[in-house]
């Protein structure tokens, strides 16, 4: 009998999607600082005055839902290929760390903007307590944070770029990129996670991979959108069927 892959529309969605969240991310990545800076007073201060913060976090938490949209729908894709098991635990990772991730986002792009207006806005006294308030939730936030870049970033992309290279339905040189990002990713979040604080070097492994990722998911994006990949001999669109032999 015949197993029919994703409808031509439902992978042009999954397209769709990898598209929209690799522009909006490609957006917020460049507009959010990747400076570690020790001095935490100085970070709470630069909050305060940057009046794109909210938006810029935002920004990202778009993207990051809409990409896991578009993983989801690539699992969906990969089904009865070699890829289609470690797809299915990409697909878990990326809900999982993307939930982390997506809680980090908020939490320094919304609580700290508020914890850091309300620090440059108050008495002496008050806004040494908030500063202190600031510093500790900045600190928590540095410990989920760091797990989601390890999770969601590295394993997630780890499973989705082998399960696509071994699949055969898109060209050989995609699933290497994401394996490097999220390779650089995973180093990056162990850095933090041993250092138990920013670390400049993280920041720009960390930078470079994201950017390797996204522009992964915007190429994945085309490839869906346009439905063309280098599939196997008899399988030249990814929109074609594919014959699963059974006694």
């Amino acid at each position: 009998m015949s197993a029919q892959r994703p409808p031509v529309p439902r992978q042009k969605m999954s397209g769709a999607l990898f598209i929209a969240g690799a522009v909006i991310g490609l957006v917020g990545n460049a507009l959010h600082p990747h400076t570690a800076d020790p001095d935490a007073a100085a970070t709470v201060q630069a909050i305060a005055q940057n009046g794109a913060w909210v938006s810029i976090h935002l920004a990202i938490i778009v993207a990051i839902l809409l990409i896991i949209g578009g993983l989801v729908g690539l699992a969906e894709l990969l089904k009865g290929t070699a890829g289609g098991p470690l797809a299915r635990l990409g697909v878990a990772a990326a809900l999982l760390g993307g939930a982390v991730v997506t809680v980090s986002t908020a939490i320094d792009g919304f609580v700290m903007k508020a914890l850091a207006v309300s620090s440059a806005g108050a008495s002496a006294p008050e806004a040494d307590m908030a500063m202190r308030i600031s510093i500790a939730v900045k600190e928590v936030d540095f410990g989920i944070w760091s797990t989601g870049m390890l999770v969601f970033f590295g394993a997630a992309f780890l499973c989705f770029g082998i399960a696509v290279f071994a699949s055969r339905r898109f060209p050989g040189w995609i699933g290497p990129i994401a394996v490097v990002g999220a390779g650089g990713s995973a180093v990056a979040a162990l850095i933090q996670i041993a250092a138990t604080v920013e670390v400049q070097a993280a920041e720009t492994i960390f930078l470079i991979s994201s950017v390797l990722l996204t522009l992964w998911t915007l190429s994945v994006g085309v490839l869906l959108w346009r439905g063309r990949a280098d599939a196997l001999a008899n399988e030249p669109l990814l929109a074609a069927t594919v014959s699963d032999h059974r006694p």
